[in-house]
């Protein structure tokens, strides 16, 4: 399998133990994709003219030749699979073993119901997808018939961003809403609701939980267990600065099949899509012209803070 990574070509397949080899999708002959390629036990042996890699990058076969050229040497990519999910690291194979694989423990936990899963193909930046995300205010607008409520009540919905490290912790609640159109089959809700999600954002990854409730005036605390909840994650795979790779999931926990649907979650998101590829589409009039803040931009704000002390050169 070929994906695009940030700009680089990568080939994935299956070693005969089952486990995953990653590395660069090029034949360094001719730069023919090993991906268009064939399987030759745990290596891979390109279509052109039949150089084959073993799965750490290096030549072991030349047609021809008594031996395999040494510079023959392509990068490969530490890759662990946990949960359904092939997670690759792109930086320095050496720290890899260092850099935790995110908990999604929830995906395979039976007491949760899978009932969404895919991936789409964005004509757009995955920055413009990570920022989406994070952004509530635009429930109202863009999933108005979907999913949105009052927007009155989402801007005024009690917030708390905690930063971290490497990414932002947030809790939302939105007090006293109608019940939005992706919960009101549910006979565990009423006509007005509480929404409660605790989110969390790192590089290339968002995941959240959401629990709704009958409205009260109930803290977080003291609310307890919620009758209706949900968890998702979103996989953000950036393939070029204006096209990414969007990955999601979702279980549930205390809902019917019939209650949240695969078919509503891809309304939803396709909602989302149409917005974001028209605003890549309109960069390349606008870019450099100025950007306005809002109130409800806080998160994002405190993301792009996180991004850049991440970015920044660290002391020797």
């Amino acid at each position: 399998m070929r994906r695009v990574i940030m700009n680089d070509p990568i080939v994935f397949y299956r070693r005969e133990d089952g486990g995953v080899a990653a590395m660069e999708d090029r034949c360094p002959h001719r730069n023919y994709p090993l991906s268009r390629g064939e399987l030759v036990g745990n290596s891979i042996q390109c279509g052109y003219h039949g150089l084959t890699f073993g799965p750490d990058g290096q030549c072991v076969y030349a047609p021809g030749q008594d031996r395999a050229p040494s510079a023959a040497k392509l990068r490969s990519y530490p890759v662990v699979e946990r949960g359904g999910i092939i997670w690759i690291y792109p930086g320095d194979p050496a720290d890899a073993a260092s850099q935790p694989v995110p908990d999604l423990e929830w995906m395979t936990d039976p007491a949760w119901t899978p009932w969404i899963d895919g991936s789409i193909y964005l004509r757009c930046n995955h920055q413009l997808l990570t920022e989406n995300l994070l952004d509530i205010s635009h429930l109202a607008y863009v999933h108005k018939t979907s999913m949105g409520s009052d927007p009155d009540r989402i801007a005024a919905s009690e917030t708390t961003v905690t930063p971290f490290d490497t990414g932002v912790r947030r809790r939302v609640r939105i007090a006293d809403i109608p019940t939005p159109s992706l919960f009101a089959a549910s006979a565990l809700v009423q006509d007005r609701i509480d929404q409660w999600t605790e989110s969390w954002m790192i590089p290339g990854l968002y995941q959240n939980h959401t629990r709704v409730r009958p409205a009260s005036s109930l803290s977080w605390e003291e609310s307890g267990e919620a009758p209706l909840q949900n968890r998702s994650f979103h996989g953000i795979v950036p393939e070029t600065e204006s096209t990414t790779h969007y990955f999601h999931g979702g279980a549930r926990l205390n809902v019917d099949v019939e209650t949240i649907t695969g078919e509503k979650a891809h309304e939803i998101l396709e909602e989302d899509v149409d917005v974001l590829e028209a605003i890549q589409e309109n960069q390349q009039f606008v870019d450099g012209r100025p950007i306005v803040n809002l109130r409800n931009d806080g998160t994002v704000m405190q993301w792009r803070a996180v991004l850049r002390n991440l970015r920044a050169p660290k002391a020797a």
